[in-house]
């Protein structure tokens, strides 16, 4: 799946993800390739990237995720 990690000014990373762990607000998220459509909140904290075997961390101040057509778009306010 695509993952893109964006601020309104930046986009702070954007790739292929194979597991993304985000904070959401009544807990961790797991999103896997081909998950359902999903809109939430996501708390500050940090998103977890796992590609081929290599984990990415961006610490974010809070934001929105979507997921939607194999893709995941997580909106944050600002990086810690």
């Amino acid at each position: 799946m695509i993952l893109e990690v964006v601020t309104t000014e930046e986009t702070l990373y954007s790739g292929e993800a194979d597991v993304v762990i985000a904070p959401g607000i009544e807990g961790q998220l797991g999103i896997l390739p081909r998950h359902a459509p999903l809109l939430t909140a996501v708390n500050k904290g940090e998103v977890v990237v796992r590609n081929e075997g290599i984990e990415t961390s961006i610490d974010v101040n809070g934001g929105f995720l979507e997921v939607k057509d194999n893709k995941v778009t997580i909106l944050v306010t600002s990086i810690l």
